[in-house]
């Protein structure tokens, strides 16, 4: 039997973020009660708002990175819709085959003279749902589940109490809402009851009427209790045999429909059909949303899209859903990985996010190979690392990803905007393009200036494909980004991208300014690694050496030009800024790939708990940069170089200053070198060290790697142990130095000096 709940009204406080997880049941003093009053203001501003409202965007079917105006067709599933009474009426409920089928059903197959036509607007929240049954699966077993059921209980309660309506309802439109199947444990019910009385809340935020059907009255009973209070709210209890997925949802569309048509028809048993009464209400409806007991909605612009329908009878508006995730401070955080969060203290609908037209994850998915992903790309953290993540502090709190189920991104604006019909929204952004050069580790260098930079200007970083080996190594390719750093540790420094389809259209199109001197050949290797083919025409000049300051001030010129993109080669820009490229490196973090190969290494070389030295010794086969009368490990000529003894005596204080046994030779070895690190093994052998290298040890598996590979193991290996020594004037050993210095490891002195230390400053190496 169905139960119509009304209340007075109350009034609305805000909830504070209370350290707590308890939850108890929601009362009936969040009601919500909407006056003549209320309504006047609602109406002004919802005028307002219709003026930023985005288009709805019809469904293409076509795979999602096909070229397209449109929203492809896996965009669209949601377990939402919202469509006219006139088509809905004309739909079969027995399609429906499962939980999915009570949304697949009506936009995948047509009825008589009406074939569907699925929409979508084009800000994401204009018409959304938040997605809360993903994140419900992510509980963990006996262990820690009851805190982390709390933990979502908590958010979505003090969502219900925060709530207050920002616009009025979509006249003449009904929501349905099938709710069952709900586990015995308290901590689920608990659960389920909060989070339906925020689903249907929502609801009726943008509907002039809400049924919630069950299949027996213990749900029913649970149902009316959470959502005590709530105005223009039915419970009714449908008395099923099967509760069972799908035949809730079936029975619950069917009902529905019966009671729509015998209105339409004004058949006289109507009124004595005690349950179409109760949903009807004897009213007149046109419009019918149909929503799962775990989606909450955001439907501000409710009323254009009610418009919108009246135009065309034949559209089926699908919302965008919004997945949620653990917070990063939550138990279990690996079951929620959020790489940044922006945390806004409005809610959603102060908010725009404007369709990117982009899949960024399914761009780097191989041939729809999701490898670890569990069968969804959103499980894979290099995956989310290409997205954005807001929470809203007036909203439900929850970490929300700024993209679809199918990868679909969209872009963040913290106020409402009314988003154009662009599908790439680029041109709003600025870029900065890193023109990387020289060798390898001058190229990291560069990366990290250029990340440094990016961070001071507030452009967005365009990443580059490739790195090259050095001019001299004739046994390596290129190595692709993703072999080299770790892209989703970038994301959580500053805004960064690889160049896409779009953005390669922009560069041929757009302003764009050349901001360092760098000969062609080099500037066209760089570009080309990054993604473009030619070069800006218009060129500026940033000094060496700047303070952040000047770096800033310079890009405010570069921005006042109007230069969507500035081409910058960044080795030595920002050299001067110790503390920001320290900052940056923390965030420079090599791949998973060569982490994996340097902790096998050292495993294999050094197993146990002993302190493990690294010495990197630069021997050089070129004079560049030396300096008469002062010897360095890369200097070639004898009277410049530090001859192998008193490398051997360095290496041999700096194991003991830091306490070391075992010894791990790093050697890059000049013209005149190649017997040293045979020479240095076996010396630091016989005064009692256990003194190791990778390149003359077959034990390790070195063999199959090229020389690039086996240096950017070497590095992590020599970040990673207990101490370093390094060779003053290589950007190798500098590298190195960074991402100790960064993650708070002591360095040594370099290997160049004795005990009394002389300033060195860093030095390009071809």
């Amino acid at each position: 039997m169905g139960s119509l709940m009304s209340s007075s009204p109350s009034s609305r406080r805000g909830a504070r973020r209370g350290a707590g997880l308890a939850v108890s049941l929601i009362t009936a003093a969040a009601a919500v009660t909407i006056n003549d009053a209320v309504a006047g203001r609602d109406g002004l501003r919802a005028t307002a708002r219709d003026e930023t409202c985005s288009p709805v965007v019809k469904v293409e079917r076509r795979n999602p990175l096909d070229p397209g105006n449109g929203y492809a067709w896996p965009d669209m599933y949601a377990g939402t819709w919202l469509q006219p009474t006139k088509r809905f009426v004309r739909f079969e409920p027995r399609k429906i085959g499962n939980i999915e089928g009570a949304v697949h059903a009506h936009v995948y197959g047509g009825v008589t003279g009406l074939q569907p036509t699925p929409a979508l607007t084009r800000d994401f929240f204009d018409f959304s749902v938040e997605h809360f049954s993903y994140l419900t699966k992510m509980a963990p077993g006996r262990q820690g589940q009851d805190t982390f059921l709390g933990n979502i209980t908590w958010r979505l309660d003090g969502y219900t109490r925060k709530h207050a309506f920002s616009h009025q309802y979509l006249e003449r439109s009904i929501g349905i809402v099938p709710f069952g199947g709900v586990p015995p444990s308290k901590h689920w019910q608990a659960l389920s009851s909060t989070m339906l009385r925020a689903v249907v809340l929502s609801m009726t935020d943008a509907l002039q009427r809400v049924v919630v059907a069950t299949c027996d009255e213990a749900h029913a009973m649970r149902a009316r209790e959470a959502l005590q209070g709530l105005e223009r709210v039915i419970v009714h209890n449908l008395n099923l045999e099967k509760c069972q997925l799908p035949y809730l949802p079936r029975a619950t569309q069917a009902t529905l429909k019966r009671c729509l048509i015998q209105r339409a028809r004004r058949e006289r048993h109507v009124y004595r059909n005690e349950v179409c009464q109760s949903w009807l209400h004897g009213e007149d409806f046109e419009y019918v949303m149909y929503n799962d007991a775990d989606l909450v909605l955001h439907a501000r612009c409710i009323r254009s899209l009610g418009k919108a329908m009246d135009e065309d009878q034949t559209l089926i508006i699908l919302p965008h859903k919004l997945q949620t995730f653990a917070k990063d401070d939550d138990p279990l955080p690996e079951l929620g990985v959020a790489p940044s969060i922006r945390d806004l203290t409005h809610d959603v609908d102060s908010a725009s996010c404007c369709d990117s037209g982009t899949y960024p994850a399914l761009k780097h998915l191989n041939q729809g190979s999701f490898d670890g992903c569990q069968n969804f790309w959103y499980n894979c953290p290099t995956m989310l690392a290409l997205y954005d993540f807001a929470r809203f502090d007036k909203g439900t709190y929850t970490p929300l990803l700024l993209g679809n189920e199918h990868g679909r991104k969209c872009i963040l604006s913290e106020t409402r905007e009314a988003c154009g019909r662009s599908r790439r929204l680029t041109v709003q952004r600025q870029y900065l393009v890193p023109l990387l050069a020289f060798g390898p580790n001058n190229q990291f260098e560069g990366l990290l200036e250029a990340l440094t930079v990016a961070k001071l200007v507030g452009r967005t970083l365009l990443l580059p494909r490739y790195f090259d080996p050095h001019y001299r190594d004739t046994h390596s390719q290129k190595k692709k980004f993703a072999d080299v750093f770790d892209e989703s540790s970038l994301h959580e420094f500053t805004s960064v991208e690889f160049v896409d389809d779009d953005t390669i259209k922009l560069w041929k199109t757009s302003p764009k300014i050349l901001a360092s001197p760098l000969n062609k050949e080099r500037l066209a290797k760089a570009l080309h690694n990054v993604g473009f083919d030619h070069a800006p025409r218009k060129k500026a000049f940033v000094r060496s050496h700047s303070r952040a300051a000047d770096v800033a001030q310079a890009f405010k010129g570069f921005s006042a030009a109007g230069a969507v993109f500035v081409a910058l080669a960044p080795l030595f820009v920002v050299d001067g800024e110790q503390e920001l490229l320290r900052e940056a490196a923390r965030y420079r973090v090599r791949s998973e790939r060569v982490r994996t190969l340097a902790s096998t290494l050292r495993e294999a070389l050094f197993p146990g708990d002993e302190r493990v030295l690294c010495a990197h010794v630069r021997r050089e086969a070129e004079t560049l940069g030396c300096v008469p009368g002062r010897r360095y490990v890369v200097c070639p000529t004898p009277q410049g170089t530090v001859p192998t003894q008193t490398l051997l005596d360095n290496i041999v204080d700096r194991a003991a200053t830091h306490g070391a046994s075992r010894i791990y030779l790093a050697h890059a070895g000049g013209a005149g070198f190649e017997d040293e690190p045979a020479t240095l093994l076996a010396s630091l052998e016989e005064r009692g060290f256990d003194a190791r290298t990778a390149s003359t040890d077959t034990s390790v598996g070195f063999e199959s790697l090229d020389p690039f590979d086996v240096s950017l193991v070497e590095q992590e290996l020599c970040s990673i142990v207990d101490g370093f020594a390094p060779s003053a004037r290589s950007t190798w050993s500098q590298t190195v130095v960074l991402d100790r210095s960064a993650r708070g490891r002591r360095n040594a002195k370099p290997l160049d000096v004795g005990p009394a230390p002389v300033k060195t400053r860093r030095l390009p190496s071809h």
